[in-house]
C-alpha cells in the first residue's frame, strides 16, 4: 500500500486533539516549526516514533538563543522594546508595518544588541529582517493560542447552572439596589463568547507568514496533501489558488472524522493503528486514487465525477467505518473535505515558482464543522 504524507498548516503546534483524528486518514502529519529543537530527544511518542515530524525551513543556528530570549521577555513583558515589538509584528505585512517600519529597525537593533540598520538596505538583509518578523509572528501565535485555550479551559469549568446562578444573583443584587450599575456577569458571558472567535486579521497574517516562511528553504519532501483545522486558512489558500492559476478547486472527496478522541499518547496511537489495520482496504482504495488523481499530467479539463467516479461509494465505506469504530455519539465528528488543485503544486503556489518540482497537481484537506 502506497503511504500517505500530509503536511499540516498554518500552526505551527500540532494540538493532540487534532493529531489523533487527522491520523486516521494520512501515515504521517508534518508540520512547521519556527524554532528548531537543539537536540533529537523528544517526549512524544508520536514524534518518536516519525509519525509526526517538525521542519523547520531556515533554522536559526547561532541566532536560536537570542531569538528565544526575545520570546521570553515578550511572555514575561519586562521590556518595552520586547512589547511594542510584538505590536508591530503582529500588524506586520498589513499597511501599519510601513508606518511603523523605523520604530521596527530600532527595537530590532535594541533587541539583537546589534549596530543601527541602515534606512538603505540590501534585498538580502530586507529578506533576512522579513524572515526574523514571520518566525516571531509564528511564535507569538503560538503563544496567543496557549493563553486562549487555557482560558478557555477555565471557562468551560462554568456550566450553564453556575452561569444562571450569577444571573440571578445579579438581579437579587439590582434589586436591592435599585439603581443601574456595569453589568460584571454580561461582561463575563462577553469574554466566553469571543473565546470561540477568531481575532479579525489575524488568520490572513499568520498564513502569510506561515507561506513566506515555508519558501525560505526547502523540506525533505514535497508534500501533495496540506491539511488544515482552521477553515478560514483553507479558504484563503484556495482563493489564492483560483486568483493564480484562474480556475476553481474541485471537490474531490468528503470524509468523517471523529470531532475530538481526548486520550492518553499511548492509547491514541494503538486505536489509530487499529483503525488503520481494520480498515486496510478502504484506506488502500482512496490513498491509491488520490495519488493516481495527483499523478496525472496536465488537465485542461478538471471534471470531479471523472476524477473519482466512485467518491459516493468511498465516502460511504469510510464514513460507515469511522461510525463503527468512533461513533458520533460518543466522539462527535467533522468532515474532512479534501479540494483538488489542478496544475499546480502546493509548493509551487506558496513559492511562486513556475518550474515543476515532480508534482503537477495538489489537494487541500479542511477540516469543517
Amino acid at each position: 500500500m502506497q503511504s500517505l504524507n500530509s503536511l499540516y498548516f498554518p500552526e505551527t503546534v500540532l494540538p493532540h486533539h487534532l493529531r489523533n483524528t487527522l491520523l486516521l486518514l494520512p501515515d504521517s502529519l508534518h508540520f512547521l516549526q519556527p524554532v528548531e529543537e537543539n537536540d533529537s530527544t523528544s517526549t512524544d511518542l508520536f514524534m518518536e516514533k516519525r509519525i509526526c515530524q517538525a521542519h523547520t525551513p531556515s533554522p536559526l543556528g547561532k541566532d536560536r538563543d537570542r531569538f528565544l530570549g526575545l520570546i521570553h521577555e515578550i511572555q514575561e513583558q519586562k521590556s518595552s522594546n520586547a512589547e511594542q515589538f510584538s505590536s508591530l509584528t503582529l500588524a506586520h505585512l498589513s499597511e501599519e508595518m510601513q508606518r511603523g517600519d523605523q520604530n521596527y529597525r530600532s527595537i530590532r537593533t535594541n533587541l539583537q544588541g546589534g549596530s543601527a540598520i541602515p534606512d538603505s538596505i540590501t534585498d538580502e538583509a530586507n529578506n533576512a529582517e522579513r524572515l526574523w518578523q514571520n518566525r516571531l509572528v509564528l511564535a507569538l501565535a503560538e503563544i496567543l493560542d496557549k493563553e486562549e485555550a487555557e482560558l478557555a479551559e477555565n471557562f468551560s469549568n462554568i456550566d450553564s447552572s453556575e452561569m444562571d446562578l450569577f444571573q440571578a444573583l445579579k438581579g437579587e443584587i439590582d434589586a436591592e439596589a435599585g439603581t443601574e450599575e456595569e453589568d460584571p456577569f454580561a461582561e463575563l458571558t462577553r469574554i466566553r463568547s469571543k473565546l470561540s472567535q477568531q481575532r479579525p486579521g489575524t488568520i490572513k497574517r499568520r498564513l502569510q507568514a506561515w507561506k513566506s516562511f515555508y519558501a525560505s528553504g526547502k523540506l525533505a519532501e514535497e508534500f501533495w496533501l496540506w491539511i488544515t483545522a482552521n477553515e478560514e486558512a483553507g479558504e484563503m489558500l484556495i482563493s489564492h489558488y483560483e486568483a493564480v492559476s484562474t480556475r476553481v478547486s474541485v471537490p474531490l472527496l468528503r470524509l468523517n472524522i471523529p470531532e475530538h478522541m481526548l486520550m492518553r499518547e499511548q492509547d491514541a496511537l494503538e486505536a489509530i493503528q487499529h483503525f488503520h489495520k481494520e480498515t486496510t482496504e478502504i484506506r488502500k482504495q482512496i490513498v491509491e486514487k488520490l495519488h493516481n488523481i495527483v499523478k496525472q499530467s496536465h488537465l485542461d479539463l478538471v471534471d470531479p465525477i471523472a476524477l473519482l467516479p466512485d467518491a459516493g461509494v468511498l465516502s460511504r465505506d469510510w464514513n460507515d467505518q469511522i461510525e463503527y469504530y468512533f461513533p458520533e455519539s460518543k466522539f462527535g465528528c467533522k468532515v474532512l473535505d479534501l479540494q483538488f488543485l489542478a496544475n499546480i503544486s502546493l509548493s509551487q503556489l506558496v513559492r511562486k515558482e513556475t518550474t515543476t518540482d515532480g508534482l503537477c497537481h495538489s489537494i487541500v484537506a479542511i477540516c469543517r464543522e
